[in-house]
Parts: structure tokens; C-alpha cells; sequence
């Protein structure tokens, strides 16, 4: 291992707490909510590049293209995605959201700024502001690097101000 071999494992294992936590952050959100958290992250991600092709949403989402196939039929079912032929490859179908699940992405992320403000309250705007700029600027860092291995570029699934999506 190069560069620190303590301080990059630091960061891995920090990452890696990280990561459990904001799962738990996002379930405790979440409660019994109809759409479950993985597929949250399927609606968010077609919310801000809509309409997309299921292969982009699963790279995007670090999944196969089986287990993206089945969140897209169960989504679509229930109302909150649509698929629409491509215009531009007859072979190739866009998804998009519903009205219906706009609204679910919508309500996800208040439920999720609220819990977050609860755990937060002792962070003024400042040290939020600074962490979520150390956090979004490690995830395009992340992000890109596994763009050049993988030899793709990723659709950018960033959210107002380059806010990543969740």
C-alpha cells in the first residue's frame, strides 16, 4: 500500500463506519415507508437524471443489471417509475418517475434532513456546511478514480449544488 498505509486504512475503516451509519440514519427515516431504502436510492438517482437507461442507474448504484431489473418492474408496479422507449436506440428503454414518485424522493429526503437535524443539533451551519463539502468532495474523488479503472464515465448524479445523491 502506498502513500500512509496507517492513514489510508484510517480512512477506509472511517468510510466503512460511515457508510453503517448513514444506513442506520436512513432506515431509522425510513420506518415502514412503502418503498424500502434501496430502492429510495434507485428513485433518487432517475429524479436528477431523468429520463436514463437502467444501465446507467446500475452503475451508478454499484448493482448487476438482474438485481436492477427487478427494483425497476417492482417500482414501475407500484406507480412511481415509467419506462418510455429511447429515441435513439430502438433496443434501449428510459425510465423516468411518476408524479407519484417525485413526491416519495421528496418526502424521503425531508424525513431524512429532519432525522439528520435531530442528531446534528449541536452542528451550526458552518460545521455542516463544511462537512458535507469534505464528504461530497471525497465521493467525486472516489467516483472518479473508479471511472479511469473501469475505463466509463458515470452519469453525475449530484444533486442541487453538487450535493450527492443519498
Amino acid at each position: 500500500m502506498q502513500r500512509g498505509e496507517t492513514s489510508t486504512l484510517e480512512l477506509v475503516e472511517s468510510l466503512t463506519a460511515l457508510q453503517r451509519t448513514l444506513r442506520c440514519v436512513g432506515h431509522l427515516s425510513e420506518g415502514k415507508q412503502p418503498v424500502g431504502f434501496a430502492a429510495l436510492g434507485v428513485l433518487a438517482y432517475v429524479q436528477r437524471n431523468q429520463p436514463t437507461r437502467a444501465t446507467d442507474i446500475a452503475q451508478w448504484i454499484g448493482i448487476g443489471p438482474a438485481a436492477l431489473s427487478r427494483q425497476v418492474v417492482e417500482l414501475e408496479s407500484s406507480g412511481l417509475l415509467v419506462r418510455s422507449p429511447s429515441p435513439t436506440d430502438a433496443r434501449a428503454q428510459l425510465i423516468s418517475l411518476t408524479p407519484q414518485g417525485a413526491e416519495e424522493v421528496e418526502k424521503a429526503y425531508d424525513r431524512r434532513a429532519t432525522v439528520l437535524a435531530g442528531l446534528l443539533k449541536d452542528w451550526d451551519e458552518a460545521k455542516i456546511s463544511a462537512a458535507a463539502a469534505t464528504v461530497n468532495n471525497i465521493q467525486k474523488v472516489l467516483r472518479a478514480g473508479l471511472d479511469g479503472i473501469n475505463g466509463k464515465t458515470t452519469p453525475s448524479a449530484n444533486g442541487p449544488e453538487g450535493a450527492p445523491i443519498v
